[in-house]
């Protein structure tokens, strides 16, 4: 063999392993850039799930402490009307941060105003809860509406026995009818953010 063949033979053989590279880094590369959508998809679709969890477990939570808040808002100066704040800027404040349940409650309790534009949003969202339910023409959808108002927000507080004896249903069926209906009430108090769309 002569120097020029094994020059030849170097060159592709350099040729050949610097192809070999860059068909290896571009594989690296679209391997990677594939690795890092997938694990963006995950974090955007696990991000919206815990916002949905946050906002149906905040909606259980308005819900729960409709009466306190009412009881708190009774001595309140100013009118709904006059508050510059809206009610869905209010709660999408409460969302930004991680509170407890007692802070949550807190937090809103603090401002007799604010208590007021969210009782009046609260009412409001259940006004329309009751129409959809009363559209729906079916006997569950309008059992759910009266569970979740005996339940939460009439002055005369029943307990799930009593609502389940009033309705003629198990005691489970009361829970699981107002873990159903917090699904819709999430919907109309937080917004389009509060719906399940992974």
């Amino acid at each position: 063999m002569n120097s020029k063949e094994l020059g030849n033979g170097a060159q592709n053989y350099v040729a050949v392993s610097n192809r070999i590279l860059e068909i290896a880094v571009q594989r690296g590369t679209e391997a990677g850039i594939k690795a890092a959508m997938e694990y963006l998809e995950e974090s955007k679709t696990s991000q919206q799930k815990g916002r949905y969890d946050r906002r149906l477990r905040n909606t259980r939570l308005l819900l729960k402490n409709y009466r306190v808040f009412k009881s708190h808002a009774q001595g309140a100066v100013y009118k709904a009307t006059q508050a510059k704040e809206k009610a869905v800027d209010i709660l999408d404040g409460l969302d930004e941060f991680s509170f407890d349940d007692g802070l949550y409650v807190e937090s809103i309790k603090k401002s007799q105003q604010r208590t007021i534009i969210i009782l009046k949003h609260i009412e409001e969202m259940l006004r329309y809860y009751q129409i959809d339910c009363e559209q729906s023409h079916k006997d569950e959808e309008m059992r759910r509406y009266r569970i979740i108002m005996d339940y939460y927000i009439q002055d005369d507080k029943k307990s799930a026995e009593e609502i389940a004896e009033k309705e003629h249903i198990e005691r489970r069926t009361v829970y699981k009818d107002i873990n159903i209906a917090l699904k819709p009430l999430s919907a109309l108090i937080f917004g389009i953010d509060s719906m399940k769309l992974y």
